[in-house]
């Protein structure tokens, strides 16, 4: 057969010779339709691989039947024949035809071009060319197992009018729309796609746990897509050292860590264990008290202070479990959390810095306008206060991250970002202005911030990534209370709606994710507080139905577990142990316990979800055991629960004494308060062995919790503005020590 062309000049002794000649499009094939256009580029270039402009590019067709060129279209050929003035392309017949750009006697590679009819339809299917097809599982495994495949392979075919037309359209392209999860290849050797010369088969690999889409396209018709699911991670069991059971630990403090070793399992048929190397990066690993203990990404754990923690593992989007979920049942979402490690550091308890300020209330219960507040600190090893720092508007709440690199305080001017290890002359605090409420929770990584606007109009909640500056607004009215789960990937939001209908309000819980659309879950009572199971699992809700506990699944928002109380407690708190739970409910400690476990297994409140199902988990019937205080009713002020769990530290509006809970032998004592004035405000250090207590006395007391004594008042001077102790100035009177923060 000969070689048919066009022109764009003929070859010329004077004219240089390049060394090689690249087309495009390139590759085994392309396709065009009868009667359309498709336009080729050829370029000459020299031995340094650049373009030679002078060179005219002639196209050649060795079927012009097939596909013919324009002599002066500069690449532009016809699936078919052009007429007498080369502006009309008609369709010609139906065939295979190879072009050549040509360039002073050298020629580019070819290029097989399919001549084909309309393509109206592309089958995209599943098959097995050779191997026996496995059992049909939900999915494919990414598991490296000795005979299980980690792959499927899929054929795609053309129609056009129910007509089989594959032969003909030539070689099909295969995408995905996420790589990470599937990987595409057609050379396999299995594949029946001869040589590269006709590409209808395609093998999709399993990446990384995820779900996404492949699809077939040729003709500019793409096929309809097919889901790819890389098997889901659906169980995570983490240990220390090499026994399963093995989920404590102790460290001193500067020495040697430990390495949380996880095994991870997918939600293949049968269920599939991942290697070690490919689950560990994918899993997002955290300490619950990180100001005592770190953990990396690959489970290592180091003692940074004396104290406790809880070390849990996630496997959340999007590094696991890539891409949507939403339309999967239940039992197939995408966050599934491990089981927890507990642990302890031991050694030499360390002092540090406490920080006071005050929400310009002078006792009266008022803010005092025209009051400017300061941020103070005090050094715990000698109570001696520091220079303060000038805050732009009176806080209402007052927090650091548990990394101790930013303190953060509400207002309704904008929340305040306070770095307490700025460079000398540097600005240690910065307000932002759209972000003004109260803050009410900061991520366990400390990056980010949850602030409740319920003064303005129209109310919302604010998101704010203290890292990135970026604040995300959700208009959600009446925020009552907030809370990050532990791994971060979900945001449960309390909220008490007493303006869309006045007078009757409603109440909801908003879920909210950075993958997912905003949630909402309709609750019969208002919610006081969240707090979670240490693991993310599970949410609890003090509130959402009448003298209740609410327990809610963290994966798919559902109701997990109603748990009555005698009364609505004020304060309630999930411990980072996983096995108790508390609430302040006066006069009596409302205490949780896991119930007594079958002989030869451990107690627990979290009941896994049956085998082959990730999500829903639930609770196991708590154990109620009401603790009296011995103070007859009182006014709650706050409950801290320390980090490894051991003591719940109880603070009431109305009593000059601090009321101490031991979990181990469930047991109260007190810490009393020099002159006896009531607390404002209360903070523990990291290592729990000391409480810093604001009282109505304008003075806050250092309390060892080691000695049970209050071992020092320390007093702020009048407001004036020649005083650099006072806690505020421009108001008669002295400010209450009502805001306080321990720097972790």
């Amino acid at each position: 057969m000969g070689l048919v062309g066009c022109g764009g000049g003929s070859s010329s002794g004077t004219l240089p010779t390049p060394t090689s000649v690249t087309i495009t499009p390139n590759g085994n094939s392309v396709s065009v339709e009868l009667g359309q256009t498709l336009q080729f580029t050829g370029t000459p270039l020299n031995n340094t691989r650049q373009q030679i402009t002078s060179v005219p590019v002639t196209f050649l067709s060795s079927n012009p039947s097939v596909l013919t060129f324009v002599p002066s279209g500069a690449g532009l050929a016809c699936a078919g024949s052009w007429n007498a003035f080369a502006q009309l392309c008609t369709a010609g017949s139906i065939g295979v035809t190879q072009v050549t750009a040509v360039a002073n006697g050298v020629s580019s590679p070819v290029v097989t071009v399919y001549v084909h009819d309309h393509v109206d339809t592309i089958t995209f299917q599943r098959f097995d060319p050779i191997f026996p097809p496995p059992p049909n599982g939900p999915c494919v495994t990414s598991a490296l197992i000795p005979g299980v495949q980690i792959f499927r392979d899929y054929q795609a075919k053309a129609f056009s009018n129910g007509v089989d037309i594959t032969n003909s359209v030539g070689s099909f392209t295969f995408s995905q729309v996420s790589g990470t999860v599937v990987t595409l290849t057609t050379s396999a050797t299995e594949l029946n796609n001869n040589n590269g010369g006709q590409i209808t088969e395609v093998r999709a690999t399993a990446g990384r746990p995820g779900i996404t889409q492949i699809y077939a396209s040729v003709g500019g018709v793409n096929s309809a897509p097919i889901p790819f699911e890389t098997c889901l991670i659906q169980s995570i069991q983490l240990q220390v050292g090499s026994a399963s059971t093995n989920t404590t630990f102790s460290l001193t403090k500067g020495g040697a860590g430990v390495v949380v070793t996880p095994t991870v399992f997918d939600r293949d048929t049968p269920p599939r264990e991942l290697t070690m190397a490919q689950a560990t990066p994918l899993l997002t690993w955290s300490s619950l008290s990180p100001a005592n203990v770190t953990v990396s990404t690959s489970g290592a754990v180091t003692g940074r202070t004396v104290g406790g923690t809880a070390i849990t593992a996630s496997c959340i989007p999007p590094n696991c479990n890539v891409g949507s979920t939403d339309g999967l049942p239940p039992s197939q979402q995408p966050v599934f959390p491990s089981n927890v490690i507990t642990g302890t550091v031991t050694g030499t308890s360390s002092t540090g810095t406490v920080y006071v300020t005050s929400t310009c209330n002078t006792g009266s219960g008022v803010v005092v306008e025209g009051c400017q507040p300061a941020l103070l600190p005090v050094n715990t090893s000698t109570n001696i206060i520091g220079n303060r720092i000038i805050l732009p508007s009176a806080p209402n709440s007052f927090m650091f991250n548990a990394q101790g690199s930013k303190g953060l305080l509400g207002s309704i001017q904008g929340l305040m970002v306070f770095t307490p290890s700025g460079a000398p002359n540097s600005t240690p605090l910065t307000q932002f202005n759209s972000a003004p409420g109260v803050l009410l929770a900061i991520s366990n990584d400390g990056n980010s911030a949850i602030v409740a606007d319920n003064v303005h109009t129209p109310n919302q909640v604010f998101l704010v990534n203290i890292t990135t500056n970026a604040i995300t607004p959700l208009l959600i009215n009446g925020v009552t209370a907030a809370a990050f789960s532990p791994d971060g990937y979900k945001v449960f939001i309390a909220a008490t709606d007493n303006i869309t209908n006045p007078g009757n309000p409603s109440y909801h819980l908003f879920v909210y994710s950075s993958t997912q659309a905003l949630q909402s879950v309709a609750l019969s009572a208002p919610v006081k507080g969240i707090s979670f199971y240490a693991n993310g699992a599970l949410a609890y809700l003090n509130g959402g139905a009448p003298s209740a506990i609410t327990v809610y699944n963290v994966c798919d928002n559902t109701l997990a577990q109603t748990i009555p109380l005698p009364n609505q407690p004020a304060d309630f708190q999930g411990a980072l142990d996983g096995l108790h739970a508390i609430g302040l409910d006066s006069p009596n400690l409302d205490v949780l316990n896991p119930p007594n476990p079958p002989p030869g297994q451990a107690p627990t409140l979290l009941i896994p979800p049956p085998t082959g199902q990730t999500c829903p988990f639930s609770l196991a019937t708590p154990v109620l055991d009401p603790v009296n205080l011995g103070q007859a009713n009182f006014t709650p002020l706050k409950m801290i629960v320390t980090p490894d769990s051991s003591r719940a530290y109880i603070f009431a509006k109305d009593r000059g004494s601090v009321f101490v809970y031991n979990f181990g032998v469930n047991t109260v004592s007190a810490i009393a308060l020099n002159n006896s004035p009531a607390p404002v405000s209360a903070t523990l250090s990291s290592d729990g062995s000391q409480l810093y207590v604001g009282g109505t006395d304008g003075a806050v007391h250092a309390l060892s919790t080691i000695s049970s004594v209050d071992l020092q008042e320390i007093t702020f001077p009048p407001n004036n503005d020649t005083n650099n102790n006072a806690l505020c100035t421009n108001v008669p009177g002295n400010c209450l020590p009502d805001l306080i923060a321990f720097l972790p």
